[in-house]
């Protein structure tokens, strides 16, 4: 099996863990080259949105990348200048992945989620003693969100493990899934 078609079904797997989607019928914008993720969504029934005009050969929609976006339920491999296109409701999968766990024994990078050990790091536990999300740049006080600095600004407030709601305007907002879960 190619690293391409194991990185379509980790993704897959996690995207369907975290969040309990029928991919049926759903609008899957799929930026980047992932051929493989972007066939294995179209055979579980989602509508795939390319950018690639060679798509259309293999059975996705193709669409500008923007419009894509636009129209899109879930987007994989977005960026920051694709924040204002996105619908309400829509669930975003940054582009940049995040790190795996590092080699035994080599401390974290900074921004890494995980410790020496391998093992996830912080509490695990989404709100502080008040019952208030913590501070920090993603809502869960200070510790990586997996959006790979996409969202780096903006106050996040964590809906469950592995997904953070971003409020991005009145009545726009959008879930990040951190793929490192």
């Amino acid at each position: 099996m190619s690293d391409g078609h194991r990185r379509a079904q980790a993704a897959i797997q996690t995207i369907l863990r975290l969040t309990n989607l029928l991919m049926a019928g759903k609008r899957v914008a799929v930026i980047g080259d992932e051929p493989e993720l972007a066939a294995r969504l179209r055979a579980m029934g989602a509508q795939t949105l390319l950018a690639d005009p060679a798509a259309a050969l293999r059975g996705h929609r193709v669409l500008a990348e923007d419009e894509a976006v636009a129209l899109a339920d879930l987007v994989i491999g977005a960026t920051e200048a694709h924040l204002p296109l996105l619908r309400d409701g829509a669930i975003l999968i940054p582009a940049v992945p995040p790190a795996g766990p590092p080699e035994a024994g080599e401390p974290p990078e900074a921004g890494e989620p995980y410790g020496t050990d391998g093992e996830p790091s912080g509490t695990g536990e989404p709100y502080g003693a008040d019952g208030e999300p913590p501070a920090g740049p993603s809502g869960t006080g200070g510790e990586p969100s997996g959006t790979g600095g996409v969202l780096a600004g903006l106050p996040g407030v964590r809906v469950r493990d592995g997904i953070t709601g971003y409020r991005l305007g009145p009545g726009r907002e959008v879930f990040v899934l951190d793929m490192s879960c």
